[in-house]
């Protein structure tokens, strides 16, 4: 019964000492209302005596519960900054940001501390320290963003521009802006290089399969001269052998020729690798400078083109579906949606027989396409052609002629090799011809540049059935 008794007085007296300290807490906040309410009335001399007369308030409250209250302290503290820095007293404002700091270290408390990187990041605006002043927020951020995600971070911004824009705080948005926008380009310079790194692995993959096919042209050498040396030994052998032997010369000319398409992509990634890092640079610098969404634009769209590229060159030796069908209406419909981009005054000519031959019409739609609008590009007057020619029973070539600049000798040498020189990003990045040339191949058939036609540029795709 005593213990009880005992237990219920302890629990009585820990009550009326929370409800005492809320009731301080009140008082605390009501005065420092007064105050701010005395400032924009101009009376300042009752502003201060109001914030002394509050501090008296807690140090009688300390000395009777022997227990500090520096969260309390803090605020009257945080009042006085508030009438410093409306006074442009710098020297009292430095002096109040180092009292705020003693009493946050002694509260030990999230919520405090965040509140003074939050007042602090004011002080530091309010007199001209404006790095200071955004090491703050930075600082802000990463407290509340410690131990998140991508998603996570991400989430936390988002909270912390609305709360700000819906404070009315445009420093603090201002701020958070600009340290989001800095987290995403990291964020987006961190997945280019990942794409990097998943390219280099690709061409260590594929050298890796050269490797293979140069071990196995070697064992095909030794077995053709084996089989010599054998047919001359065995007489009565030989016309076995020599069936052999050129089963084998098929063989290696055949694994001759894929080497040689193999050591042409291969070429083309080695360049496309040690160009890669010039290639991106002046975009991550005009990122860096400011110039984001453009430069973004330009890089998602590199990134989106170098996929579609890695794909039809790792899947080059599989042939589209092809199906017949009349070309005279495929080629009319890809005229009317390539006109949409002429200039005004550039007319189209279209060429075509109602004739049917076997084609893929999706693949043959994007490489003629894009060889009309690049053609628009180039043409301020005249005409744009799209013609077909049988060449024989199995054999056709699609033509593309326009009027325009034509295409500068230096320029020719490279036309259909990716990445062989840097590009403006914003401007195009030399890959469109490069995978029309692969999406041919595909088709079984070759793209080529006309070198003979001088008025302006023809291309000529010309497929086999």
């Amino acid at each position: 019964m005593k213990k009880l008794f005992i237990i219920l007085s302890f629990a009585c007296c820990l009550m009326a000492t929370q409800a005492q300290n809320a009731n301080l807490k009140k008082s605390v906040e009501d005065g420092i209302k007064t105050s701010i309410q005395q400032t924009e009335n101009r009376e300042w001399k009752e502003a201060f005596a109001t914030c002394r007369a509050l501090d008296g308030m807690i140090a009688v409250e300390e000395q009777k519960t022997k227990k500090a209250a520096p969260e309390l302290h803090y605020l009257v503290s945080k009042e006085r900054l508030r009438m410093y820095m409306r006074l442009n007293n710098s020297e009292q404002s430095k002096l109040q940001v180092e009292k705020l700091e003693d009493y946050a270290a002694k509260a030990k408390s999230d919520e405090v501390n965040e509140d003074l990187l939050l007042t602090k990041a004011n002080y530091y605006q309010k007199f001209g320290m404006n790095d200071k002043s955004l090491q703050c927020y930075k600082a802000l951020v990463q407290k509340r963003s410690a131990g998140k995600d991508e998603q996570g971070v991400d989430q936390c911004f988002q909270d912390m521009l609305a709360q700000a824009k819906g404070n009315k705080n445009a420093s603090l948005t201002r701020a958070v802006e600009r340290l989001y926008t800095n987290w995403q380009d990291s964020i987006k310079a961190v997945k280019a290089a990942q794409e990097l790194k998943a390219l280099q692995d690709d061409y260590a993959a594929s050298q890796n399969t050269l490797q293979e096919k140069e071990s196995k042209i070697s064992t095909q050498k030794g077995t053709i001269i084996f089989l010599c040396i054998l047919a001359a030994a065995l007489a009565g052998s030989l016309l076995f052998f020599i069936g052999v032997m050129l089963k084998n010369i098929r063989q290696i000319k055949k694994l001759k020729t894929s080497l040689s398409i193999a050591n042409d992509n291969n070429d083309s990634k080695s360049k496309f690798i040690n160009n890669i890092g010039n290639q991106i640079a002046p975009s991550l610098d005009a990122i860096e400078a400011g110039q984001v969404k453009s430069h973004v634009k330009a890089l998602k769209g590199l990134m989106s083109h170098i996929q579609t590229y890695m794909e039809l060159e790792s899947t080059r030796e599989e042939h589209y579906e092809m199906k017949d069908m009349n070309i005279s209406t495929l080629c009319e419909s890809i005229m009317n949606k390539a006109k949409e981009t002429f200039r005004p005054g550039v007319e189209a000519t279209l060429n075509v027989p109602r004739v049917n031959i076997r084609t893929n019409a999706e693949a043959l739609e994007n490489v003629l396409l894009y060889l009309l609008d690049n053609a628009a590009q180039h043409t301020e007057s005249g005409k744009i052609t799209l013609e077909f020619k049988k060449r024989s029973a199995h054999s056709g070539q699609f033509i593309v002629t326009d009027t325009g600049t034509g295409i500068p000798e230096e320029k020719r040498v490279n036309l259909f090799k990716p990445f062989a020189e840097v590009q403006d990003l914003t401007k195009g990045d030399g890959l469109g011809l490069p995978t029309c040339s692969l999406i041919a191949y595909k088709l079984n058939g070759t793209l080529r540049l006309d070198e003979e036609y001088k008025k302006g540029t023809r291309f000529i795709l010309e497929l086999h059935s």
